[in-house]
């Protein structure tokens, strides 16, 4: 992930900031929805299983060979793979109380969301991201994430910009 050719940037950086924030909004929100679905309106449920599960594979994630092995997200990561987090962790990077972290992290265990991989650490439950409807929530996520990008593009709020050499 550390070898970019390029990045995105603002055609004309606050000029169009209200756009930009606009389609931001509506993205967020269609996100929110669907977040609320799958977790039954929590999102801080929300929060606690997404934060479990991008830590699980956080350093892994730098790997070309892991992203590589594991690129679609219909292969099973096991739990060999996943490095496990804590509530403590959880809560520091949500900004949610530690103890509301337990008692999410045991609502997540209940829902077959996640598992304690050691006590008092937990990882997601291989298999939960491959049944069929966290597969189509994943295919709504990205159709809208790439909704929101080609909005950015069309409307010329955004242009990609070539790393210097190439």
């Amino acid at each position: 992930m550390t070898d970019r050719r390029g990045h995105l940037e603002l055609v004309r950086k606050n000029a169009d900031s209200r756009l930009f924030v606009h389609l931001l909004l509506n993205f967020i929100h269609r996100t929110d929805h669907e977040r609320r679905g799958l977790y039954g309106g929590d999102l801080d449920l929300a929060a606690v299983g997404e934060t479990v599960a991008m830590v699980s594979i956080e350093p892994d994630m730098r790997d070309p060979a892991f992203r590589q092995a594991f690129h679609d997200l219909r292969i099973m990561i096991g739990l060999d793979r996943q490095q496990a987090v804590n509530a403590l962790t959880i809560a520091e990077a949500t900004g949610i109380p530690r103890e509301t972290v337990r008692r999410k992290l045991k609502q997540l265990l209940e829902r077959g969301v996640t598992t304690e991989k050691e006590r008092g650490r937990y990882v997601i439950k291989p298999g939960f991201a491959q049944r069929p409807e966290n597969l189509a929530a994943a295919e709504r996520a990205m159709r809208d994430t790439l909704q929101f990008m080609n909005d950015c593009l069309s409307l010329g709020l955004v242009r990609w910009v070539d790393r210097p050499g190439e």
